[in-house]
């Protein structure tokens, strides 16, 4: 986990950049869906580091869509 604490409190992913990207229903800040921004005030901190464990691996296919060369025909901007 990038910024998840093992022990302790574990902290919000929130960066105060608060918009829904529609294509996949994902936070451009903190790449959580709705359903995990309305829910972390109630989970525990294992049930926060799971959703910790998905941003990373979110982050992750990001990262590798955005190093992939563009497809034939494809610009990329």
């Amino acid at each position: 986990m990038s910024r998840a604490s093992r022990a302790g409190v574990v902290p919000s992913p929130c960066i105060s950049v608060c918009r829904i990207d529609p294509s996949n229903g994902l936070c451009e800040g903190c790449l959580r869906t709705l359903d995990e921004i309305a829910c972390w005030g109630a989970m525990n901190d294992d049930a926060r580091r799971s959703v910790w464990v998905a941003i990373d691996e979110r982050r992750e296919r990001r990262s590798a869509r955005a190093d992939a060369p563009a497809s034939s025909g494809e610009l990329r901007r």
